[in-house]
């Protein structure tokens, strides 16, 4: 509960100016709020660039002072929602403590701070399963069925841009998929219901009927 990095700051410091002073995105992946302070510190010590995002990758748990700097700082998030469902009642007895365990996954905090956030699975940690992962964030029921910290739910909106306009922002193809414009690819999936008609409690029941992916139908088995 008290935090350990794979990569030692000194360390990471420079592994990052390294890639950053060669034109790269940045993707960190960051769990705890200890890591996050630090990785928060060197981003701040980079010369901003035209051109390159910084990502932080997964953010387990942060605190809403951190959340803040993110905002401010325009980073983007690529959030892992399934800590809250997967872990949440058991982070809670070991490890984090109630407060702090109902509180992984502050994605609702990142919205209000206008923060560009995709919705990823970590596969094989968790199934390729976007609607549930919209469903996860707009709901934040644990597999115990307990509903942590509701104020940190998505909206329906944004859950759904996080796994598709602004899923692409995150991995620098928004130009190119994410949405339905003239000159982007002509990408789309076609669900059996509505997702805005349904709503966010019943996301994960929207079934696939199939994609146009690249001009061609492939339809769902």
């Amino acid at each position: 509960h008290e935090g350990k990095w794979l990569t030692e700051p000194e360390k990471l410091l420079k592994q990052t100016k390294r890639f950053w002073d060669a034109g790269w995105n940045l993707h960190t992946h960051v769990n705890g709020d200890k890591g996050l302070d630090v990785v928060l510190g060197i981003t701040e010590k980079l010369a901003p660039r035209n051109g390159q995002d910084i990502v932080m990758e997964h953010l387990g748990y942060s605190t809403e002072a951190q959340n803040r700097r993110i905002g401010e700082m325009g980073l983007y998030v690529s959030a892992q929602p399934n800590y809250i469902r997967i872990l949440g009642d058991t982070y809670a007895k070991t490890g984090l403590g109630p407060d702090r365990a109902a509180q992984m996954n502050r994605l609702g905090s990142l919205e209000r701070k206008g923060v560009p956030l995709g919705l990823h699975s970590d596969f094989n940690m968790a199934p390729i399963d976007p609607l549930y992962l919209a469903w996860v964030a707009s709901n934040r029921i644990t597999l115990d069925g307990n509903a942590k910290a509701p104020k940190e739910r998505l909206s329906l909106d944004k859950a759904l841009r996080a796994v598709t306009i602004e899923a692409a922002q995150v991995i620098g193809l928004d130009a190119m998929v994410g949405s339905i414009a003239t000159g982007k690819k002509a990408d789309f999936t076609v669900l059996d219901k509505d997702p805005y008609v349904v709503g966010a409690a019943k996301l994960r029941d929207v079934k696939v009927q199939g994609v146009l992916f690249e001009g061609r139908w492939f339809p769902a088995k």
